[in-house]
């Protein structure tokens, strides 16, 4: 029995670091943010960039060795993304400076994305971690089934992607919030047209904006419209997608803010079909009125000519 767990774990292992070797190539490539949106990885230097990128993939990839040696169903998605995301902070920082950094977790915790990501962490996290090494399971089917019935290797690898997009990006986001009062950290990671006080605080201002509205406006939204944004790393760039998923569970246990969202679109669904039908009744209506009252003066003029003619 033994040995049957041993060379099952040994082709998980298998399997795992063929994915995540296809993933660290990747890096390799453009990283320019190609989508819609901000990233807040778009403030750091390109090479800054590749290495924070890297070490989130080391991370998520040592995590997920580690819960295959454990009941891989039984492991907490909304404790692993907060690991996830304090340690890549730790080492991140770490690898830039050359000195052991530790985080404080209130300061993990009190960031609206991490919060925004704790929301989300079992299409973030806990999908992608229990397809890969169990094909075709309950979670990934009442996710996206009937659009996407399989998980491919390719759409195994977006979600990757994603993930990984997702906590580097809530690094820069701590990173931004908590420590660029200190200038070394500007000059170490910041591109040169972010060094500025007044450019840096033009970005995070902007990032701050948006996530507050991706939180509170577009996650509600999506949930509703039942569509998932991912961002996506291909060779020219990173990229912005939206894909099909299911998750009515959370859009029956959203919080009042987020709740808001969800009726002021029901209430526009609403008014904008009745506002239809009101405008063609109004129309119908005008034409009827119009054509009775344009007929009646035709039917008048050409009465009056018919009896000029007689006279």
């Amino acid at each position: 029995m033994s040995t049957l767990n041993s060379s099952f774990s040994l082709s998980k292992r298998k399997k795992v670091n063929k994915l995540f070797t296809r993933l660290q190539s990747k890096l390799s490539s453009n990283l320019k943010n190609k989508g819609n949106f901000l990233l807040s990885t778009d403030i750091l230097r390109d090479d800054i960039k590749c290495d924070l990128l890297r070490i989130v993939v080391l991370n998520i990839e040592t995590k997920l060795l580690n819960l295959i040696k454990r009941d891989l169903n039984l492991f907490d998605d909304k404790t692993t993304i907060l690991e996830l995301i304090k340690l890549s902070t730790e080492d991140f920082l770490t690898n830039c400076y050359g000195s052991k950094v530790t985080i404080r977790s209130s300061i993990i915790l009190r960031s609206v994305y991490s919060q925004f990501l704790v929301e989300n962490s079992n299409i973030l996290l806990r999908v992608p971690f229990l397809e890969l090494l169990n094909s075709n399971t309950k979670v990934f089917q009442n996710t996206f089934d009937p659009i996407y019935t399989t998980a491919s290797d390719k759409f195994l690898e977006v979600l990757f992607d994603n993930l990984i997009i997702e906590i580097s990006n809530c690094v820069v986001q701590i990173i931004i919030s908590e420590f660029s009062i200190i200038n070394s950290v500007r000059q170490v990671l910041y591109r040169s047209n972010f060094l500025s006080s007044r450019n840096f605080d033009r970005f995070r201002n902007s990032l701050a904006w948006q996530t507050r509205l991706k939180y509170y406006v577009n996650y509600p939204k999506n949930l509703y419209n039942w569509q998932y944004g991912i961002w996506v790393i291909r060779s020219k760039g990173i990229y912005y997608r939206t894909i099909y998923a299911n998750r009515s569970d959370k859009l029956f246990n959203l919080e009042t803010r987020s709740l808001v969202t969800v009726t002021i679109i029901e209430i526009y669904d609403f008014l904008s079909s009745r506002v239809d039908e009101i405008l063609y009744l109004l129309g119908d209506s005008l034409r009827f009125a119009l054509g009775t009252t344009i007929g009646k003066f035709v039917g008048i003029f050409w009465r009056g000519i018919i009896e000029g003619l007689k006279t």
